[in-house]
């Protein structure tokens, strides 16, 4: 609810493996929580405290990420349908860049390669209360190894949204 700035939802951990075949698979554990004071909190007991500090500290992209430099991006490959409407654009990116160091800052990323950014939505560009926003920054993609960060975001009208005309 971006009013309130709470919400309910899933902490999700996925490993992939090789099932007996040796065929991938992906063991998907969902751990219930919810959203208050822009802190992420269990909702039911888990099975370790480990586990537990690492949701409490964990933050989306949206909460530290910052594009006020956006327009400083050079050679993007940007296009919008309005009629859908829906968005995306590309961009590659140097180490400098401020999200690019956050990555970095929070994660093991074991490449020194600058990241290609895609940015996609759905909704209007001046920022709807509905849609999706999306983004990926890949490191490294090839045959051997895929290395990328993403996050997405879906807003969907509240339960208790009332609409009036006068």
């Amino acid at each position: 609810n971006r009013n309130t700035r709470t919400t309910k939802g899933y902490y999700f951990i996925s490993e992939m493996t090789d099932d007996s075949n040796g065929r991938p698979k992906d063991d998907e554990k969902r751990y219930p929580v919810k959203m208050e004071h822009n802190k992420i909190i269990p909702t039911k007991p888990l099975p370790n405290d480990k586990l537990k500090k690492e949701i409490e500290n964990f933050k989306f992209f949206v909460q530290y990420g910052n594009f006020k430099d956006i327009n400083d991006y050079k050679d993007g490959d940007i296009s919008y349908n309005p009629n859908v409407p829906s968005y995306s654009a590309k961009y590659q990116l140097n180490n400098d860049d401020y999200n690019v160091q956050q990555l970095r800052k929070r994660y093991d990323i074991p490449t020194k390669q600058a990241p290609k950014l895609l940015l996609k939505g759905d909704g209007d560009l001046k920022g709807s209360s509905v849609g999706s926003r999306s983004l990926e920054f890949t490191f490294v993609e090839n045959k051997e190894e895929n290395i990328y960060f993403t996050d997405s975001v879906q807003y969907t009208p509240s339960e208790d949204t009332r609409y009036e005309s006068n």
